[in-house]
């Protein structure tokens, strides 16, 4: 193996403002190949940190040199920046200019009045020149985003753990805009527009990394440029993004034969957050690691844009899944989208199924809710085998002539189960659950992936902890892959087994018990 010499700055001790110069230093630093890793103590899973420089070093032939600090890196990569941009610190906007600016023109963005920025003389100086963040915004989108490749941007969000730029080195790198509006309710309606005004520059299939809150109206409104949501707060995507995978066929051996239909009630436990890199950049949270994952069916969220997005970060997972590890797609497909709010679906439905085919993935979950037509086309144009919704009736209803199939969760109970739950709340609830359902019966819960041992994340399930929920379920109870529950469904609808969730007379909505139908 031919060994590779990179760079580990820890930046955990940083102020915000040393955090956000060294993301930035590092974009511009990985355009070149995959140089230098950060330790940033993700909230997600802060074992990441050493998790990934130790795989690297072992499967990808690293040899990793720690850097002391900041002033040291910038020192050591000296000619990656030709001098510096300075940003207002009293305005926010400012500062998303300056690290766009340190995109597109080499420049290391730093604060005015900061040591760093009195010793190295600025090419631009932003401090002073607008009174408002919205100024300094619309400036930015005139003068700026113009300038910038179009791949795509960043939209800053302070979400509860923080301004959402941990893809900041990305952006950088890919020398994509960077920038933060006010989507909530009451906002100046000049926030919208500007959104608008930056999205427009996208092409169709544009990756908007960051977050936005309403989550609903943002992706609706990113969607309505056929745009597509790339949740990051996840750090290092510009070293993920310049190392290449050794893998060539992604397609993995099916876990097993489709096994025969029973009077049983069929679960496909989903641990996504799949449409996020933050999962993938965080092992799953932990979960991943789990001693327990392989001893019963688990269907982990994964976008199959990272085989092309984050080749080798991609590859970890497909090559240390088991026979019991089965990926499911999320939030709707090829990243974070509502389908029946694009205005022009047919392309991005197309590639989201030659991506799955690629990766050898047959569902996905769906965001938010259910229209026939739109997903009549979306089945017949990705040829996905199934859809998990979790909006209206609880139940299937069959696609594209009975080859695919959508799944309700409806008000279950089931939907993003409680993360600080337990194996007995989780068993009572899928039993109380099924207590009503016809048999054969459908479910893919949804849970959220956590190693909970560390301590360092938000909370979740592992797979020891689905493992002890399964152990406390009789045998009338069947845990699956979720594309062979797609299989298993389509056979019960299409036999009559299983009542179609839209047919008429259908009863067995949540809070509705069906007597006589168990």
């Amino acid at each position: 193996m031919t060994r590779r010499r990179a760079s580990i700055l820890d930046i955990r001790g940083l102020s915000a403002d040393e955090r956000l110069t060294a993301r930035a230093l590092q974009g511009l630093v990985n355009r070149n190949g995959p140089v230098l890793f950060l330790k940033t103590g993700f909230w997600n899973w802060e074992p990441a940190d050493q998790f990934w420089p130790d795989y690297l070093g072992r499967e990808k032939g690293f040899d990793f040199e720690e850097l002391p600090d900041l002033e040291s890196a910038c020192s050591r990569f000296r000619t990656a920046f030709r001098g510096s941009v300075v940003w207002d610190p009293d305005l926010p906007a400012t500062r998303w200019a300056a690290v766009t600016l340190a995109g597109i023109r080499n420049l290391l963005p730093l604060p005015a009045g900061s040591e760093a920025a009195r010793r190295m003389a600025p090419a631009v100086y932003l401090a002073g020149r607008f009174e408002t963040d919205l100024e300094a915004l619309a400036w930015a989108v005139d003068e700026i985003l113009p300038q910038c490749d179009k791949r795509c941007v960043l939209h800053v969000e302070e979400a509860w753990s923080g301004p959402s730029v941990d893809a900041v080195d990305l952006c950088v790198a890919q020398r994509g805009f960077v920038f933060g509006v006010e989507l909530k309710p009451g906002a100046d309606s000049r926030n919208m527009e500007l959104f608008h005004e930056v999205l427009t520059a996208l092409p169709a299939g544009g990756y908007v990394y960051g977050w936005g809150e309403p989550e609903e109206s943002y992706a609706q409104a990113v969607g309505f440029h056929d745009c597509i949501v790339m949740c990051a707060e996840a750090p290092n995507l510009s070293f993920w993004a310049e190392l290449p995978a050794e893998r060539r066929r992604w397609r993995r051996r099916s876990r097993r034969r489709v096994r025969s239909l029973e009077r049983r009630h069929y679960i496909a436990l989903c641990m996504s957050e799949g449409d996020s890199p933050k999962m993938a950049v965080s092992v799953q949270g932990g979960a991943w690691l789990d001693p327990a994952r392989g001893r019963l069916p688990i269907n982990w969220g994964m976008n199959p844009l990272f085989i092309e997005e984050f080749p080798a970060l991609a590859e970890f997972y497909w090559n240390t899944a088991g026979k019991n590890d089965c990926f499911v797609g999320g939030a709707s497909g090829a990243g974070y989208t509502l389908p029946d709010k694009l205005p022009n679906p047919d392309p991005w439905m197309r590639r989201t199924g030659k991506l799955f085919r690629t990766a050898g993935m047959g569902s996905t979950e769906a965001w938010m809710h259910f229209s026939r037509p739109v997903y009549e086309r979306y089945a017949k144009l990705s040829r996905l085998k199934s859809f998990c919704f979790p909006c209206g009736p609880y139940g299937v209803t069959l696609l594209n002539g009975g080859r695919s199939v959508a799944f309700f969760r409806g008000n279950s109970g089931l939907n993003y189960f409680d993360s600080r739950g337990t194996p007995d709340s989780l068993a009572s609830a899928i039993r109380r659950h099924c207590s009503i359902r016809t048999k054969p019966s459908f479910t893919a819960p949804l849970l959220v992936p956590d190693d909970r041992r560390s301590g360092s994340s938000c909370g979740g399930w592992s797979p020891s902890l689905l493992a002890e929920t399964a152990g406390l379920l009789g045998d009338e109870y069947c845990f699956v892959g979720i594309d062979e529950m797609a299989e298993l469904a389509i056979r019960a609808v299409r036999s009559g087994r299983t009542p179609d969730c839209f047919s008429s007379g259908y009863n067995e909505w949540d809070g509705y018990r069906a007597s006589g139908r168990n």
